[in-house]
């Protein structure tokens, strides 16, 4: 082989070598957002809280959501657990947004005193806090996530069903708030 043509390739390798840790990575970390947070079959006796999640990916290629997995608490003045909510297999679409909503229904204890605070202050404090494990062929990552959500009393109107006796319809807010303040009357 001749000399010129062996420091030629010699130099050529010498530039990959020094070019490689200058090269972005191949592989970007996606991100997730917790869109919303949502009630839907409000009643005494459960409360479906929907959680409406996004995940972003960068990459070109697709990829798994494994696993996501979160709890719901309620936020008086300290935070209540309601539930547990885990999702697994998602696929996650290359170059862009995947978006999926996670249902959660919350049994009679719970629900009874999440309502209890909407009754007690006319306000609800729900917060989702959880991960996402991604899977991208030649990586994984775990995204923590973290949202809160306030809802007042007049939110519930619409999904809680009008009462009537003999003709008679029973105002829900009004009723909220005529027992608020007969709670406030007792404590206070």
């Amino acid at each position: 082989m001749k000399p010129h043509l062996l420091y030629g390739v010699f130099l050529l390798f010498a530039l990959f070598i020094l070019c490689a840790g200058c090269m972005e990575s191949p592989v970007k970390e996606p991100t997730i957002t917790v869109d919303d947070i949502a009630l839907s079959d409000v009643s005494l006796a459960t409360l479906t809280v929907n959680t409406t999640v996004t995940i972003y990916n960068p990459n070109p290629v697709g990829a798994t959501l494994s696993k996501v997995a979160f709890d719901v608490y309620s936020v008086d003045d300290t935070e209540h657990y309601l539930g547990h909510g885990e999702q697994t297999g998602i696929v996650v679409r290359e170059n862009g947004n995947s978006t999926f909503v996670i249902p959660v229904t919350i049994g009679s204890v719970p629900a009874l005193q999440a309502t209890g605070s909407l009754v007690r202050k006319g306000s609800l404090v729900l917060k989702v806090n959880g991960s996402a494990f991604v899977d991208i062929r030649v990586t994984s990552y775990e995204l923590p996530f973290e949202r809160s959500r306030e809802f007042h009393s007049s939110e519930f109107t619409n999904l809680l069903p009008a009462i009537s006796l003999a003709g008679t319809s029973i105002n829900i807010t009004e009723g909220m708030e005529q027992a608020r303040g007969i709670l406030d009357a007792l404590s206070g």
